[in-house]
């Protein structure tokens, strides 16, 4: 049989092999009646800074069935291998966006034999590298190829990070696809996985490749312009690819569209598909220097080579009602342009797999809700966005971001120099004060809560980190309401992912695409 033990503590100093000897007595079993055990989680514990510890949760495979029961020790309540059925359909299912929910749903409906089309508005991995180095050095930016679209979606370029909230039996199932893929091992047992910007290129080829040779299609800079629907069920879709224009039919369009699809929102809406507004969230990004994060995280240890690159998780409640929080944290990595749309700013942040850079970066940002925006459309809050995306944008200085040091946030004042934290957005930057650029209710709460995390977080009194605005697009702000068979308001149409407001990250996104893959299943299999 097949248990977790959990909450197993080795030293800085302890070799992994003494993982055996905790096992057996935790167990009270000898190392003969364990058949296999592998890592499944592994934690740094840094509560005590001068005795850091690493906790780790194994993987176990027992001979019998007798054991010491006890509150770390529990049957297996996860899923490694899926077991998915075959079904033939009358008419391919068409899946828009090839970000995790596209990806994870055509895989498993290429493995169920349904031989999916995707469509994904950007181009290939290998094209949208070319154009999103080209945009850093020399601004030139294309609407169709960016760090918002394209193959991988809006993951691929944000570090890929697969910590989640959500509690799913298919998580330890994608971590296996993931690796099986080309990640890094580790992600099985971290307990923060990323795979690093870097890696993810080349997971989401070899996706590719799978989902191809089981019959599937991917058309790449394909956009999805306009649905037909009759007695209220999907019949079928256009799409337009380089000025061409193509009808295909379907019975189950599946809507993974990330949160940039503004303009396919905007279709949505013209041919009534349900949209609700939503709240999300608004800020900056704050760079540090990353080795002032890992002394305060792992005090006298800090250069421990056995120790991950520290990274923090905070959260500030106002008494204004407001929260403050970081979001996307990048251990040794970089801002990045995030915009979608010509003429705006929008910043986001990645790492390579190593997270060996000199700063570290996280958004900070506050929570918008719907009565600070909503004037009875239910994209006003992308209208909301997009004034202060374009307000971050400067004439003279083509997508340059907006920079200012911490300390001059605070004064309301603008910087005139960079300090020690060097900026990492390209193509370059500009002075301006950020709180000009931001509505007052959100700048009011950053310098609020600035000054709390100064007397919380060592580093950050330091008064030359660095801001960079503007952050807009940590969720979509609009939800798209799906009923118990997975359908919006229209028979045949589901909506996935972020976009449509059930997901907030890559893992998140990819078991919703699956949960669609089993809404599909459902309906063909009765």
């Amino acid at each position: 049989m097949q248990i977790i033990v959990s909450d197993i503590y080795l030293s800085l100093d302890d070799d992994e092999n003494k993982l055996i000897d905790k096992l057996c007595k935790i167990l009270h079993l000898s190392q003969r009646e364990i058949l296999e055990y592998k890592i499944i989680k592994k934690a740094v514990d840094a509560r005590i800074k001068n005795h850091i510890t690493f906790n780790y949760s194994l993987l176990v495979t027992l001979k019998t069935n007798k054991f010491a029961k006890k509150n770390n020790v529990k049957i297996v309540d996860f899923v490694e291998n899926l077991k998915i059925n075959h079904i033939s359909l009358s008419k391919r299912p068409v899946i828009v966006g090839f970000g995790p929910a596209g990806i994870f749903l055509g895989l498993f409906l290429a493995r169920a034999g349904a031989k999916p089309i995707i469509i994904e508005r950007g181009k290939t991995i290998e094209e949208r590298d070319k154009d999103i180095d080209l945009f850093k050095k020399t601004g030139k930016f294309d609407t169709k190829s960016n760090i918002c679209f394209g193959e991988g979606g809006a993951g691929t370029y944000s570090d890929g990070k697969l910590a989640t909230g959500i509690k799913d039996p298919r998580i330890r199932f994608c971590l296996k696809e993931f690796i099986k893929h080309g990640a890094p091992q580790s992600i099985y047992y971290e307990a923060h996985p990323h795979i690093g910007s870097d890696y993810l290129k080349i997971v989401v080829k070899n996706f590719r490749k799978e989902i191809v040779s089981l019959g599937g299609e991917i058309r790449f800079s394909t956009l999805l312009k306009d649905i037909k629907v009759k007695n209220n069920k999907i019949q079928s879709i256009i799409v337009t690819n380089n000025n061409s224009e193509e009808e295909i039919l379907t019975d189950d369009l599946i809507l993974a569209i990330g949160h940039s699809a503004r303009d396919t929102y905007e279709m949505l809406y013209r041919r009534h598909i349900y949209l609700e507004p939503k709240p999300f969230s608004m800020g900056l990004r704050i760079e540090h220097l990353q080795k002032e994060v890992n002394k305060f995280q792992y005090g006298i240890n800090h250069a421990n080579p056995k120790l991950p690159v520290a990274d923090y998780k905070l959260a500030v409640h106002l008494p204004n009602g407001r929260t403050v929080y970081s979001f996307c944290m990048c251990p040794g990595g970089l801002v990045v342009a995030s915009n979608s749309e010509k003429n705006s700013i929008v910043t986001n942040g990645m790492s390579f797999y190593q997270r060996d850079l000199e700063n570290a970066n996280s958004a900070l940002l506050v929570n918008v809700e719907i009565m600070d925006y909503y004037q009875g459309h239910p994209l006003d809050g992308v209208k909301f966005q997009q004034k202060y995306e374009q307000k971050a944008f400067n004439k003279e200085k083509p997508y340059f971001a907006p920079v200012q040091l911490v300390k001059d946030f605070l004064n309301n004042q603008s910087s005139v120099e960079i300090g020690h934290v060097k900026p990492t957005y390209l193509p370059g930057y500009y002075f301006h004060n950020l709180n000009e650029l931001l509505p007052n209710f959100v700048s009011e709460s950053l310098r609020e809560a600035l000054e709390i995390l100064k007397k919380k977080y060592k580093f950050f009194e330091d008064g030359e980190a660095l801001l960079t605005g503007i952050e807009t697009r940590s969720s979509s702000p609009i939800r798209i309401p799906r009923n118990e068979q997975g359908f919006c308001n229209i028979e045949g149409i589901y909506p996935c992912g972020e976009g449509a407001s059930y997901a907030g990250g890559i893992m998140s996104a990819a078991i919703d695409g699956l949960r669609i893959g089993d809404f599909i299943l459902k309906r063909y299999l009765k």
